[in-house]
């Protein structure tokens, strides 16, 4: 463990652990005809909503030591804005990235800045993740760039997907996610690191309300939590 995983593991100390418990094996499969239709849709729909914004739980591990905090993501295009926070010690670090450059701050006096945001959190906080391919990761669609390979489960959603080496295994669906089905557990692993995403909201301010839309409507994500 370097000195800086032991700056960053002291931000988290004090914060609660996401929980260890090990969730039910869900049967994977390739996606069907209809099912990769589907998911190419998906990919067209998230295409015209650039502009989306998350919170909710992170955990990271690096194999030795891991803890967990509140998170919030806004995402704008190819720049990102994104927070953690410890709920006991109100104590967090930002990091910021666009097409200039990132910046981490709240770590030292000063904000820290590279060219490379993934870059950066390596140096600083010792933690290895991909942060290009997370982007994509998190909205349920593999990254483009490399090769992928994405199965299904019972209920014609995503499931799991290898990629760069990662496992990202999809655990949890919100099905009443606006305009689409949004993952809500996602655990990406290439050991030693994983990283492990509870989304608790899902928000897309270019899209406006739909009042016609009634509660229930796209059915219940039970079958995946």
């Amino acid at each position: 463990m370097t000195p800086r995983s032991s700056r960053a593991i002291a931000l988290l100390a004090s914060v609660l652990l996401l929980a260890a418990c090990a969730p039910a094996t869900i049967p994977l499969r390739p996606g069907t005809s209809v099912e990769l239709a589907a998911q190419a849709r998906r990919a067209q729909v998230l295409a015209r909503l650039p502009v989306w914004q998350a919170s909710g739980r992170i955990g990271v591990a690096d194999g030795q030591q891991g803890g967990s905090g509140g998170f919030d993501w806004a995402q704008d295009g190819e720049s990102f804005d994104f927070t953690l926070t410890a709920p006991i010690t109100g104590r967090s670090f930002r990091l910021q990235s666009g097409p200039d450059g990132a910046c981490l701050s709240g770590l030292k006096p000063q904000p820290v800045c590279a060219f490379d945001a993934a870059s950066l959190l390596r140096a600083e906080l010792g933690w290895v993740l991909p942060l290009r391919e997370l982007r994509a990761w998190v909205l349920g669609m593999a990254a483009p760039g490399s090769a992928s390979h994405m199965r299904y489960g019972p209920d014609g959603l995503p499931a799991q997907l290898q990629q760069d080496g990662w496992i990202v295994q999809y655990r949890s669906w919100d099905a009443q996610a606006r305009p689409l089905a949004m993952p809500r557990l996602i655990e990406a692993q290439r050991a030693p690191y994983s990283v492990r995403l509870y989304v608790e909201r899902w928000r897309f301010p270019e899209m406006a309300p739909s009042p016609e839309a009634a509660p229930g409507a796209h059915g219940d994500a039970s079958g995946r939590r």
